[in-house]
């Protein structure tokens, strides 16, 4: 897939599906692995206390006036604006004034932010919460707020008066960390990018074929497809494409860069799918069979063929011999007397020695080439070394 100097968004989407395996165990690492160190992140340093002080201040008035804001009920309205008005500069500053006399600095901006207001429809009571680092800030900040609230009640609403009821409660706030929500998003983000990496890495460390793309972009063929067990459809399209080509492909060479069972069967199915036409079949191994073959280029030595419609050479004991070019064209000559197709089968990523010769006296070749089994490197090296050798390169590729 990654020969193709061309983005192929099916070839991509093949590779992710068959890494996803790999892929998935990334990012479950990655999300692991980053949420405990956001965790540790968040658990240490520890976050600082936060204090509460809470102070109550009852607005009440004279008998005379209770029609005003009480009739029969309170009038939220009442204690509503002078709850508005405690968080308003008019109090917020007397109330900076008197703490920085008690040797509490705070500005008037983070002073208004840490006091907050509540009141109750059903009351005239208002609550004053301040929340600070430091216990006795709170409490003593809370007091004077009350305090100062409370002396000035007449003078902001023109009627009445407030009464602070209690001395302030102080509570420690737990202190609740929210969570990094955008380094959580970048770290899902970052393992599932890191995940998906990791498949066009392995793949790319993987030097065996993975799909037929690279039949088309490297080697510059349009393979035939088959599975990995060749269907009677698919063996009949590969012998019509032969037939087609060069009529008729007397001598056939099957190479097999790294040879597999798989391969060797679907060489002897092709065999057997022309020898269900009627025609004589020899089968030649020459990686067993090359001493078999000098033998016969003797006139006087017998043939004794072994099988009936596809037929073997008989089996010796001597290996490796290197035949010469008269050699095999006296044995091929002699073949094609008793069998209307011979079909070689060589084994490796160099053409030399028999394998050359074979290719040198062949009709066409055939280029088998396995998922997961044969290497590029091996492929590629034999395809640039024999492309020219014969009159009709065609690539079976089995695989999917």
């Amino acid at each position: 897939m990654l020969e193709n100097k061309k983005i192929n968004w099916r070839e991509i989407s093949n590779v992710l599906k068959r890494r996803a395996l790999i892929e998935i165990i990334v990012v479950l690492i990655i999300l692991v692995a980053g949420f405990f160190a956001l965790h540790l992140r968040r658990a240490t340093p520890a976050a600082p206390a936060k204090y509460d002080a809470s102070s109550q201040v009852l607005l009440t008035l004279p008998e005379s006036k209770q029609q005003v804001v009480l009739d029969q009920t309170v009038n939220p309205q009442y204690v509503n604006t002078f709850a508005a008005a405690i968080q308003t500069d008019t109090i917020a500053r007397p109330v900076q004034r008197k703490l920085a006399a008690k040797g509490i600095k705070v500005s008037l901006r983070k002073l208004e932010k840490q006091v907050n207001v509540h009141t109750n429809n059903n009351n005239s009571l208002i609550e004053i919460n301040v929340t600070t680092d430091q216990r006795i800030t709170a409490k003593q900040t809370a007091q004077v707020y009350a305090q100062v609230a409370s002396e000035n009640v007449r003078s902001l609403m023109g009627i009445g008066r407030g009464e602070v009821l209690a001395q302030p409660r102080v509570n420690q706030v737990l202190a609740i960390q929210k969570l990094p929500v955008k380094q959580i998003i970048v770290l899902i983000v970052a393992a599932l990018v890191l995940g998906l990496a990791s498949g066009c890495g392995l793949e790319i460390l993987d030097r065996r074929i993975r799909s037929r793309y690279f039949a088309e972009t490297t080697l510059g063929s349009q393979p035939l497809v088959l599975d990995v067990q060749p269907t009677a459809v698919q063996l009949a399209a590969v012998r019509n494409t032969l037939d087609m080509a060069t009529p008729p492909a007397t001598t056939l060479v099957a190479q097999l860069p790294l040879t597999s069972s798989e391969q060797q069967a679907a060489v002897q199915a092709l065999a057997q799918q022309y020898a269900a036409t009627g025609e004589r079949i020899l089968l030649i191994d020459l990686a067993t069979d090359a001493a078999a073959v000098q033998q016969l280029a003797l006139p006087a030595t017998p043939a004794d063929y072994q099988g009936n419609n596809v037929a073997r050479l008989p089996q010796t004991t001597t290996t490796n011999t290197l035949l010469t070019l008269q050699e095999l064209e006296l044995s091929l000559a002699r073949f094609k007397k008793d069998f209307q197709r011979v079909i070689f089968v060589v084994t490796g990523a160099q053409t030399a020695g028999n394998q050359q010769l074979a290719l040198h006296v062949a009709d066409a070749r055939l280029t088998l080439l396995q998922q997961g089994v044969t290497t590029k490197k091996a492929a590629y090296t034999l395809q640039q070394q024999s492309q020219q050798t014969t009159p009709v390169n065609i690539v079976l590729y089995l695989g999917n």
